[in-house]
């Protein structure tokens, strides 16, 4: 047995508070890269040429600390993924434990 909670456990309120900041830390992996390769190369326009890095403004070339596929639910103070079936695999394991969540600010429980 282990202490580490099943992230399928996680109630997630679609906040966006872990969309809408810190986004340029974010790295992505190989497994995501090719993902985006063969199912959505458009996400790669996205990333920081060569390092792996996410997120940068196609425009500026810059870091954004804002996730640039995150989009406001109408009339709603909740959050959407445009890339939720092929988002990177950081996000997919956020947040990590309870302890991450709350060091983060994230007002999502674990069940």
């Amino acid at each position: 047995m282990t202490d580490t909670p099943d992230i399928s456990e996680f109630h997630c309120t679609d906040c966006g508070k872990c969309c809408l900041e810190g986004a340029s830390r974010l790295q992505a992996n190989d497994a995501d890269i090719r993902r985006w390769q063969a199912d959505a190369p458009h996400v790669i326009e996205h990333m920081e040429a060569g390092t792996g890095g996410l997120w940068v403004s196609p425009k500026t070339g810059k870091p954004t600390t804002r996730c640039p596929w995150i989009r406001k639910k109408p009339l709603r103070d909740q959050y959407y993924c445009r890339i939720y079936d092929v988002r990177p695999d950081v996000c997919r394991r956020y947040p990590t434990s309870p302890e991450h969540a709350e060091f983060t600010g994230c007002p999502g429980t674990f069940l």
